[in-house]
């Protein structure tokens, strides 16, 4: 009777709990899909991996996991915290050359995540994401970047 009880109580609080899946998007990436980057002090650099996903239908979810930044000098050790601006170009069936400002900061440890959420519409979408300078009113490059080919659904 008690295992039933359990059980019962169990399946009823599963599917309250459960997070919304998201979809992969399929596509094609040249080269691959982590920017390699430097930040905003101390010569703080290290390596972002990008994910691209479907929470609902004509959205492409772009999250970027840091595999962990590095700096030099007493200013890392009093602030281990790397700022980066990554810029996604977007150019789909809802914009052309339409840039997304993502700013991030990413410290030592491994797994911290930034997300954002891009209208791209449903179908074929190029998404161009890259590293700028997070401190500098002039969009320069700093990094490697790369090109995605989506099918978004």
């Amino acid at each position: 009777m008690a295992a039933a009880v359990v059980t019962g109580g169990l399946a009823a609080a599963g599917p309250a709990s459960a997070a919304p899946k998201e979809t992969p998007i399929r596509g094609l990436t040249i080269y691959n899909s982590t920017l390699a980057t430097f930040g905003d002090h101390d010569f703080c650099r290290g390596t972002v991996a990008a994910r691209f996903t479907s929470p609902k239908r004509g959205i492409t979810r772009l999250t970027l996991t840091s595999n962990g930044f590095i700096g030099n000098g007493a200013g890392w050790k009093k602030n281990p915290t790397c700022r980066v601006l990554v810029i996604a170009s977007q150019t789909s069936a809802t914009a052309l050359y339409r840039d997304i400002f993502i700013p991030a900061a990413f410290g030592a440890k491994r797994g911290q995540t930034v997300t954002r959420d891009i209208r791209t519409g449903s179908g074929l979408a190029q998404l161009a994401v890259a590293p700028y300078a997070a401190n500098n009113p002039v969009r320069v490059p700093q990094g490697s970047g790369f090109t995605a080919y989506l099918l978004v659904p």
